[in-house]
């Protein structure tokens, strides 16, 4: 009679048990990036499985090939709130002012002033207040598009690196109360808020 076979699936140990899984959330990393990607790095080499969740498309170019990258800057374009501001700040005005163009140095002028005056709305009304809505946004996309396909069962530690991510972090802290949530950069797998 021989022993059954027993597959080994990668993040598997001997014993079947998983793992340990980290998901760092790093939604708009600006300065702490890099420190994102050596956390991620850290625990990779200490046999974990990493998840980076961003909402940022450019900077993730030396991160780890082993840590699965969840990005939601596609999914952040698309809401309706970003889509909207645009359509009502940039394109409405742009089609206004386009049957000027015929008109030579007036049309020019005219849409030189489309442009200032759409910009100063983007910068001083629509961007103050998403500031304060994107968290919730993020967290909302977060949810819905990417922690399907985590196992939240297998995750020990949740590293948040930026405010941005804060509303998320609390909503997994209260939803998986064994699970570790932090803000703290530290590279231990150990449960410590």
């Amino acid at each position: 009679m021989t022993a059954p076979e027993t597959k080994v699936r990668e993040g598997d140990d001997v014993n079947g048990e998983g793992s340990p899984r980290v998901l760092l959330v790093a939604m708009a990393p600006d300065l702490k990036r890099k420190k994102a990607i050596r956390l991620a790095a850290h625990f990779l080499d200490e046999g974990a499985r990493v998840d980076v969740l961003t909402a940022e498309r450019r900077g993730w170019g030396k991160l780890d090939e082993r840590a699965r990258l969840h990005r939601l800057d596609e999914a952040e374009a698309r809401h309706p709130l970003p889509w909207l501001e645009r359509a009502v700040v940039v394109r409405a005005p742009r089609l206004a002012v386009r049957p000027l163009a015929r008109l030579g140095r007036p049309g020019a002028m005219a849409e030189r002033v489309r442009g200032r005056l759409s910009g100063a709305v983007h910068r001083r009304l629509f961007l103050p207040f998403y500031r304060h809505v994107r968290p919730l946004l993020l967290a909302r996309l977060a949810r819905r598009r990417v922690l399907r396909d985590i196992d939240m069962a297998q995750v020990v530690r949740v590293i948040v690196t930026d405010r941005d991510g804060v509303p998320l972090a609390w909503r997994l802290a209260r939803r998986h109360p064994g699970v570790t949530v932090t803000t703290r950069l530290d590279k231990s797998l150990e449960a410590r808020g």
